[in-house]
C-alpha cells in the first residue's frame, strides 16, 4: 500500500495536476476540452499531466465518442486513506490534519 501512497503523492506534487483536480472536485466529470479551456496550456500537455493523474489512480477516465471525461477515483483515494479535498485546498503553511 506505500507504494500506491508515495505514487499518488508523486503524481500530486506538480501545480497545475492540483488544480485540474480543484476544478474536478466541484463536478461529477469533466470533458477534456472544458478542463483544456481552464489553462494556458497545450493539448498535449494537459494529456501529460492527465496520465500522471490516471497511472497514479486519482483520476478515471472514459472515452465518449471521440471526446475523453475525467473524474476523481474517490473510491482508489478512500481506500487510501487519502482525503483529496483536504490536500488539494492546503495553502502554503498549512499543515494537514
Amino acid at each position: 500500500m506505500s507504494k500506491q501512497i508515495v505514487g499518488v503523492f508523486k503524481a500530486l506534487s506538480d501545480e497545475t495536476r492540483i488544480d485540474i483536480l480543484r476544478l474536478l472536485l466541484g463536478k461529477k466529470e469533466i470533458a477534456c476540452k472544458e478542463l483544456l479551456s481552464n489553462f494556458p496550456l497545450s493539448q498535449p500537455t494537459l494529456s501529460h499531466h492527465f496520465n500522471k493523474l490516471i497511472d497514479a489512480n486519482i483520476l478515471n477516465e472514459r472515452k465518449d465518442g471521440v471526446s475523453h471525461i475525467y473524474s476523481i477515483n474517490q473510491r482508489y483515494l478512500k481506500e487510501l486513506g487519502i482525503d483529496i479535498k483536504k490536500i488539494v485546498h492546503l495553502k502554503k503553511g498549512d499543515e494537514l490534519v
